[in-house]
């Protein structure tokens, strides 16, 4: 059984975040033009550079990403990125999804802004935490309810009522390679760690 392992956002230095798609392209061989296959995969990479660490928070560090192995642990990663909100009331689905890209939601302020193109949020906990970007403005009507159009999309049904955290959201990474430990001088550690969302 994996662990899972879950890392302050403060230790995080630099990182770079993308979306990746499962597609295809191929050249036509009479007209010369692509033609590209989408297969409908997505899922999100990370290559992450952790704030260089000594003494005994270096060790510390250390250990969190040792246990995460290559490929064997998950990390349920909050990317610092992603500005943080205090929405007070839970955001939840205000109807059933057998996948997509659409989502009806419920729960937000009356007739104002819900979320920005840009904005984040996730859906589930523990190993199944998904992280979703918002492609447009939404505003919630006076009941409270908005449309999203998120991606990645959806990949499995969810019931009425499921939450969707939007205040921090997180992405289920797990490592592509082990973690290597940089030591330069004064025993100072630098920790890099790429990795892909969990599915």
């Amino acid at each position: 059984m994996s662990v899972i392992v879950e890392l302050p956002r403060t230790w995080v230095a630099s990182l770079e975040r993308r979306l990746v798609t499962a597609t295809s392209q191929t050249p036509s061989p009479f007209t010369g033009s692509m033609e590209v296959q989408d297969w409908g995969g997505e899922w999100w990479e990370y290559d992450i550079e952790f704030a260089t660490q000594s003494g005994p928070l270096a060790r510390s560090v250390g250990a969190a990403l040792t246990a995460l192995g290559s490929g064997k642990g998950l990390l349920l990663f909050t990317d610092p990125a992603i500005e943080p909100k205090a929405l007070a009331h839970p955001i939840t689905l205000a109807t059933p999804v057998s996948g997509g890209n659409v989502v009806q939601t419920l729960g937000w302020p009356s007739g104002l802004p819900a979320v920005a193109s840009g904005d984040f949020l996730s859906i589930g906990t523990a190993r199944d935490t998904r992280l979703h970007q918002i492609a447009f403005d939404v505003t919630a009507d006076i009941n409270g309810l908005a449309t999203l159009t998120i991606f990645p999309a959806i990949r499995s049904a969810l019931p009425a009522n499921t939450a969707l955290e939007v205040n921090r959201p997180q992405v289920l990474l797990r490592p592509t390679t082990s973690v290597p430990t940089r030591i330069a001088r004064a025993a100072r550690h630098q920790f890099t760690l790429s990795a892909r969302e969990a599915i």
